[in-house]
């Protein structure tokens, strides 16, 4: 298998369907909203649970910004519980909403990827670019049964976690948490048979079970190249992605500058540092979606040229021979 050429074909099929860049940012939208579910239940649970500000800690603001704080302390301290536990159900069918919507686009995005960049490896160089209509006619057929496949996972993952979380706890604490090591490899070859057999529903138009049937054959036919496909993808992937977030570090800089002139003075306002952050993460956000979704999309189109390309051993099926009598 040529790896480079995976990876060259991969950057061209995504530089020349650019169509390819807007499933690549869908693609993101299941992962951002995992995240999202549990950010939101950490900050509901903390506001309120602390609603007393000592004068004394916030001496280095000046009086009006003292005075704002405490009022908004006693506000929120002056909220009747059950406004709070509505307030907690609200959020809690709104999460729920969103997630399901995230986790929608999210495989629209994925199916979306790898039908198009099995099209585009199969089509030629002078071909047309990819549309949207054709990408969506390539991957309505498959869709649902993707999202089937990802709920089964999920449902199964959950399952599966509740089960084994005692053993984890003690394998922890007998080996001082190096017997986590071992649960990479297993990790590893579970998100592989979870790509694999997305990209065998899409490309072969199989179903869930014979999908898994067919990643499980391949990943086993192929141990060592697909464990080089992984590393190679896993690894660079992961560079790149740390590298497209590293502007996120600039983003709380103005109000830090602000916090610390205001310590120093012993007066002032933290609203100038406040409002010149969030402007600046506003500023940077986009263009973090659109690399990540650029980065998505080549990740998923090379892992989709890479299952084309890797050799599966089929059943041998019992062949008759051809009885013909012997002629004296």
């Amino acid at each position: 298998m040529n790896y480079g050429e995976i990876l060259s074909k991969a950057w061209k099929i995504i530089w020349k369907n650019k169509i390819l860049w807007l499933f690549g940012i869908l693609a993101g939208c299941s992962a951002s909203g995992v995240g999202g579910s549990s950010g939101g239940w950490s900050s509901a649970g903390s506001s309120g649970t602390n609603t007393t500000i000592k004068p004394d800690s916030l001496n280095f603001l000046c009086s009006s910004t003292q005075k704002a704080l405490t009022d908004f302390a006693q506000f929120i301290a002056g909220i009747d519980v059950w406004v709070w536990i509505l307030l907690a159900i609200g959020l809690f069918v709104v999460v729920l909403i969103l997630s399901v919507v995230l986790f929608l686009l999210g495989t629209l995005g994925e199916t979306g990827v790898i039908a198009g960049a099995s099209m585009a490896d199969q089509a030629d160089e002078d071909a047309p670019p990819l549309s949207l209509r054709k990408i969506f006619s390539a991957l309505k057929p498959h869709y649902w049964k993707v999202v089937l496949l990802k709920l089964g996972y999920t449902l199964a993952s959950l399952i599966v976690t509740l089960f084994l979380m005692a053993p984890i706890l003690i394998l922890m604490f007998c080996t001082c948490c190096v017997g986590l090591f071992l649960l990479i490899p297993v990790g590893w070859f579970i998100q592989t048979m979870l790509f694999l057999t997305i990209i065998a529903i899409v490309e072969e138009g199989s179903g869930i079970f014979p999908a898994i049937t067919r990643a499980w054959r391949m990943i086993t036919g192929n141990l060592l190249r697909v464990l080089i496909i992984f590393l190679i993808l896993g690894i660079g992937g992961a560079i790149v992605g740390v590298l497209i977030t590293l502007p996120l570090l600039i983003v709380p800089l103005p109000f830090a500058i602000n916090l610390a002139i205001v310590a120093s003075a012993g007066s002032g306002t933290l609203i100038t540092g406040l409002v010149l952050s969030v402007l600046l993460a506003l500023g940077i956000l986009p263009i973090l979606i659109f690399l990540g979704g650029v980065l998505r999309a080549y990740l998923l189109s090379a892992w989709t040229l890479a299952y084309r390309r890797l050799p599966v051993n089929e059943d041998l099926k019992p062949t008759l021979l051809n009885e013909t009598p012997v002629e004296d």
